[in-house]
């Protein structure tokens, strides 16, 4: 937030001396007047730039009683008032500010794009949506009013508008956004799944992989539809790729192998995949926890003992591996191995947070695919 009103300060402030570089309001007649507006003006920019928007408020106020023309003055009050919560104030402002007369397109385009901002911060989604829409028409490079408009899309959840918005940016700036466009083909895909239209529930997962291969929740979500149908060698086969494009996401493929793990041991594609598994010289702590809980599963205790005690090594603070640990201690007649280790797991807090964002490095103690505080895809990974 201070970030933000330093932002609008700086906007000001040029805005201010521009207006004095090309002879703004000079005439006798209103020197006093704009003495005092220029002295409550720069007191407001004061307040803006030490976090007081209050005081910053009330200095604009009496800034436009002295002066009524200055924009900057009136885009300044209508930011504070959005950002206060103050929707229909700031709404009536930008509004006040479009239909002047004689304004500048560009000014004009900003008061538009504000006056968006401020629908969508009311929640009046659909006066949102047309006026991002008609600041797009005007300004087709606008690359905000894109995303803004998407993001409103995306809390709608009508994924298939959001993918065209998206798709249509990524053209105009050829900037890649293409996780972001597979991420809205898989909730596309996830829709129509949970809707019973498996087959073209299909056909979004597989769009969504051909888009980036690197969404892992496609893979995930398609492997999920071909065990619902039985296949599960497709099944084994998909959720082994997701592991293999994105190894730091691998514990939710995982999670699902060993959760059909009765009904899947006895495949040949599980077998597989369990002798590649075996092979990796430096397999990550979910693959390792995975195999030791195959091993256990199958009474190997030496090989789940080994697997674990070789994680620990790279990652000796790891729970859930020191657990299983114990675990296995325990099924090999150890008991007081298993209690040391034990021991040292109820002396330790466990985290509250275990995903963090890589690009934000915001903290979440469940996964979300996009990053509440960024707003990034593909960016909360986790704490390992």
């Amino acid at each position: 937030m201070p970030h933000l009103y330093f932002c609008i300060a700086i906007a000001l402030l040029f805005g201010l001396v521009l207006g004095i570089l090309v002879g703004k309001r000079l005439t006798p007649k209103h020197i006093k007047e704009t003495k005092e507006s220029q002295i409550a003006f720069l007191t407001g920019f004061r307040y803006m730039l030490s976090n007081e928007p209050d005081r910053a408020i009330e200095s604009f106020m009496k800034a436009v009683r002295f002066d009524t023309d200055t924009i900057e003055t009136y885009f300044a009050l209508a930011n504070l008032f959005r950002d206060k919560g103050e929707i229909e104030r700031a709404i009536r402002i930008h509004q006040s500010i479009i239909t002047r007369p004689h304004l500048d397109a560009n000014i004009r385009l900003q008061a538009l794009y504000d006056l968006a901002l401020d629908y969508k911060k009311g929640g009046f989604l659909d006066r949102a949506i047309n006026t991002f829409r008609e600041v797009i028409r005007r300004a087709p490079y606008k690359k905000e009013a894109y995303l803004e408009l998407a993001e409103i899309h995306q809390t709608l959840k009508d994924w298939e508008a959001a993918f065209k918005v998206i798709e249509k940016l990524g053209k105009i700036t050829k900037e890649d956004y293409s996780l972001m466009l597979a991420h809205f083909q898989t909730e596309i895909g996830k829709k129509l799944q949970a809707e019973g239209e498996k087959d073209e529930a299909e056909k979004h997962y597989k769009k969504a992989i051909k888009i980036n291969e690197k969404c892992v929740d496609a893979y995930l979500h398609l492997g999920d539809l071909y065990f619902e149908r039985g296949d599960v060698k497709k099944a084994i086969k998909t959720w082994a790729k997701a592991i293999a494009v994105s190894p730091e996401y691998s514990f939710l493929a995982l999670t699902r192998l060993e959760k059909h793990l009765s009904e899947i041991k006895e495949q040949k594609a599980f077998k597989k995949f369990i002798n590649e598994l075996e092979k990796q010289p430096e397999r990550n702590i979910f693959a390792a926890i995975f195999l030791a809980r195959y091993y256990l599963s199958e009474k190997k205790l030496n090989e789940a003992r080994e697997c674990l005690l070789a994680a620990l090594e790279k990652m000796p603070s790891h729970i859930v591996a020191r657990q299983l640990l114990a675990q296995t201690y325990l099924e090999e007649g150890n008991t007081e191995k298993a209690i040391e280790v034990l021991e040292q797991i109820s002396k330790e807090a466990l985290p509250q947070n275990i995903y963090q964002c890589s690009y934000c490095g915001y903290e979440a103690s469940e996964l979300s695919w996009k990053c509440p505080q960024c707003q990034k895809w593909n960016t909360m990974q986790p704490k390992i």
